[in-house]
């Protein structure tokens, strides 16, 4: 069902780009008068729109059950590709993708980008070497997904005591951060083992290697920028950046406001993935509430408003004695645990909307678990 899924939205991300490479890119290579007008009408007019409606009315249709599917298929894959056609109508598409439909096909089809030769401007190809590489880490992340999940189930994904966030001194008590850097864990695997086996697919039956989804956020980030700019869940990182930040830049905004706004334009599509987890349809025995979700709108834009402010305040700070001293001298372990320590306090915000939802028992399907027993 899942390889079927992505399969349609592989076609779908392709009949985009022939629509977005006609319309937008070639009539501006072409330097045709009023390209960038029709650019933006027929980008944020038509395929925008298309791209944030079409997945309910599919929900709708076919009446998924299982939120995991809902959230990649309906919801991460279209609006990563929503970012890459506003990076179509505004230039800053990356340089390959704009040298030739084809191309341009192969940078939407697919959520990993295609990595390519810098000296020959060519898809790298995907040698055995790389496969065998490749499924080691994918069969690591795999069983240390099951394992979490078997941590963590039993106790409701709360490990440690769990206070209630009243004050600002309780997003910091032990037991919260410990059941924060859990869950955290839990998401990366997740993403990090499903991208991994997707790319793996998609070099398996394209002969072209891919970039990797993620580059171990959760154990050697340097600094917040680093976390999320160069670590953390790599394809939509690209895309905002391509998709917002710099767009918005050569209009003229601010370095720091662009970063902020990025975020919140970040807050915005996760408040829509919310919206998607509501219409889901069939029962939800597997749900840890066993409760009907209803989300709690705005806090996933609280999160990134968070973690967006965080950025503004490291770049602000980035010149000051004690910050080049943690980043000269202080050992790297260290250095990420002071980077999660600007996360994990706010976490819940982002995590607690997934558990309520179903989405982790949902994925926990997928994985081997372990069954502790009590003697």
């Amino acid at each position: 069902q899942t390889f079927i899924f992505l399969s349609i939205q592989s076609l779908m991300n392709m009949a985009v780009a022939l629509v977005v490479h006609t319309f937008i890119v070639s009539p501006r290579q072409q330097g045709k008068g009023g390209s960038r007008i029709q650019g933006f009408i027929i980008g944020y007019g038509f395929i925008l729109p298309f791209l944030l409606l079409y997945p309910l009315a599919v929900l709708d249709a076919i009446g998924l059950k299982n939120i995991t599917l809902m959230v990649c298929v309906c919801g991460a894959l279209p609006n990563l590709l929503l970012l890459r056609v506003v990076e179509a109508m505004h230039d800053t598409l990356p340089s390959f993708a704009t040298e030739s439909c084809g191309n341009l096909v192969l940078y939407y089809a697919g959520t990993l980008q295609v990595l390519m030769d810098e000296k020959t401007r060519r898809p790298v190809a995907f040698a055995t070497s790389m496969l065998i590489t490749k499924a080691k880490r994918f069969l690591y992340i795999f069983f240390q997904t099951g394992f979490l999940f078997s941590l963590l189930i039993p106790s409701g994904y709360h490990i440690a005591p769990q206070r209630q966030i009243v004050g600002f001194l309780d997003l910091f008590y032990w037991g919260n951060l410990v059941n924060a850097y859990m869950i955290a864990l839990l998401t990366s695997s997740i993403l990090e083992g499903g991208a991994s086996g997707l790319g793996i697919l998609t070099s398996i039956c394209t002969g072209m290697a891919m970039q990797s989804f993620s580059e171990f956020p959760m154990s050697k980030s340097s600094s917040p920028s680093d976390f999320w700019g160069n670590r953390w869940d790599r394809p939509v990182a690209s895309g905002l950046k391509r998709g917002a930040f710099v767009p918005m830049r050569k209009f003229g905004l601010h370095r720091h406001t662009a970063a902020i706004l990025t975020f919140l334009m970040s807050g915005i599509i996760h408040e829509y993935m919310l919206l998607l987890m509501t219409q889901r349809q069939g029962t939800m025995l597997n749900n840890v509430t066993q409760e009907a979700y209803v989300p709690n709108y705005g806090n996933q834009f609280i999160f990134f408003l968070w973690n967006g402010v965080v950025l503004l305040l490291e770049r602000a700070l980035e010149d000051s004695p004690i910050i080049k001293w943690i980043g000269t001298n202080m050992p790297r372990r260290l250095q990420t645990a002071l980077v999660l320590l600007t996360v994990l306090p706010v976490a819940h915000l982002f995590t607690d909307e997934y558990i309520k939802s179903s989405f982790y028992g949902d994925t926990a399907f997928a994985f081997p678990l372990i069954s502790f027993k009590r003697f």
